[in-house]
């Protein structure tokens, strides 16, 4: 983070609504970040709706054209940024964003956009994110990159082809507790040799998302776009054609994390998965998987569960080795070390007061990175203050103002590491790996 932001971000927790208003005014003007960025939403559902607000909170991003072929979609969010602009004091900025139905009409006219960010169900992914490209434009797209590893290979290519910037939005790249996290395993060795590595995302059981019945879409409309029903439509997550499941939907943000951490891609996988609990859905609601890892250190294993079943613990992740484990997520109140006997800790640990988890005594990880030193301390207050997509399109942004691919923390080609390692869940699950048991097998 530069000054101005590291700035902004102590006097929002200062000042708090007051400052955030600033925000909103500088996000206006352009500011110090530079020229104000023209973007187009193709996607504007639950997800886009989050990225669009997130950018709302980011200086210099000025929305033009929203895309969905739901007109409920449509009208939520440019009804959504025509208010906020008023807010702002910018009404031209809210009287100029268009709706579309059609990526292609939008593509065809907002010939000013700078970028467009994809936020569309997986199996578009490819099709727009290339489209868009193609048109010359920067990319924001949702993980996965896509429910087939053609099209998101296909996405890799056309991304060098163009010479456009491709983001791939595993948002965790950009935050700073999983980047100081990673400095301390890797610098300072708080975890000795890294030889495990757990992750989980848990939700409770969750009824399909319904509609009321004036807005739903016209099936001529739905068939042109690749739906085969609005049923589809609205749960398109839990159907083979349209997504990999929910091991993409939820597990490819903590899975990216595992190759990340480790520096390197895994050798094998092996899964189980159960598709019984909803008669109503084609996707198994529980993946139980285990990677293994050939490090420059030596061998490691990470397990993974999803789980639509039971919620408990919700999501996080963890590393540990011979010296000690880290725990973090994207909520502050998971995020802990705690050190194998006889373990010394850094300075920046010492002196601080410990918590009871589990057993053990742990140090809460947002305290030991703001004791590092005022950038460590203003990007705790960064982790702490914003929703967790910012500082990943914060960093798209940057990347597009300076031109450069390289200031991409998570680009294509990365992506499609990450995608190829959740991907490749199903066929292990479907090849039903290990030893069968037979009735007669616990009979002495």
């Amino acid at each position: 983070m530069d000054v101005n932001r590291r700035e902004f971000v102590k006097s929002a927790v200062a000042m708090g609504a007051g400052a955030m208003m600033a925000n909103r005014a500088l996000s206006a003007e352009g500011g110090a970040e530079g020229r104000v960025l023209n973007v187009g939403l193709l996607g504007a559902g639950t997800q886009g709706r989050v990225l669009m607000d997130d950018c709302l909170s980011i200086p210099g991003i000025r929305f033009r054209a929203v895309c969905d072929i739901w007109s409920y979609s449509q009208r939520y969010a440019s009804r959504r940024l025509k208010s906020q602009y008023k807010k702002d004091g910018h009404e031209d900025w809210g009287e100029s964003v268009n709706a579309y139905e059609d990526y292609r009409e939008m593509l065809d006219k907002e010939k000013e956009l700078d970028a467009v960010i994809v936020a569309t169900p997986d199996f578009w992914h490819a099709e727009h994110a290339i489209a868009c490209l193609k048109a010359g434009k920067d990319v924001y797209c949702e993980k996965e990159m896509s429910n087939t590893l053609e099209n998101a290979a296909a996405m890799v290519k056309a991304a060098k082809e163009t010479g456009r910037l491709l983001q791939i939005g595993h948002q965790r790249r950009s935050n700073p507790v999983y980047q100081y996290a990673l400095r301390m395993m890797r610098d300072d060795k708080v975890c000795g040799r890294l030889t495990i590595c757990y992750g989980q995302w848990n939700r409770g059981v969750q009824p399909k998302l319904e509609w009321p019945d004036r807005y739903e879409v016209e099936a001529a409309t739905l068939k042109a776009f690749g739906f085969d029903s609005m049923e589809h439509f609205r749960n398109w997550r839990w159907y083979r054609k349209y997504s990999a499941g929910p091991i993409a939907d939820l597990g490819s943000h903590q899975i990216d994390i595992f190759s990340w951490f480790l520096e390197c891609d895994p050798s094998r996988v092996l899964a189980m998965g159960g598709s019984d609990y909803f008669p109503d859905r084609e996707w198994y609601e529980d993946v139980l998987c285990t990677y293994d890892y050939k490090t420059k250190a030596g061998s490691a294993r990470a397990f993974y569960q999803v789980l639509n079943t039971n919620s408990y613990g919700h999501y996080f992740e963890r590393f540990g080795g011979d010296g000690g484990a880290i725990t973090i997520s994207e909520n502050p109140k998971k995020c802990y070390y705690v050190a194998e006997p006889g373990k010394e800790l850094p300075p920046y640990m010492s002196g601080i007061e410990t918590v009871l988890v589990d057993g053990h005594q742990a140090v809460p990880l947002v305290t030991a990175i703001s004791n590092m030193g005022p950038e460590g301390k203003a990007a705790m207050e960064a982790f702490q203050t914003k929703n967790v997509h910012q500082l990943h399109l914060e960093n798209f942004f940057a990347a597009i103002r300076k031109g450069d691919p390289k200031e991409l923390n998570c680009d294509a080609a990365e992506a499609y590491k990450t995608a190829v390692a959740v991907l490749q869940v199903i066929p292990a699950v479907e090849a039903a790996g290990g030893v069968a048991f037979q009735a007669a097998d616990f009979k002495a």
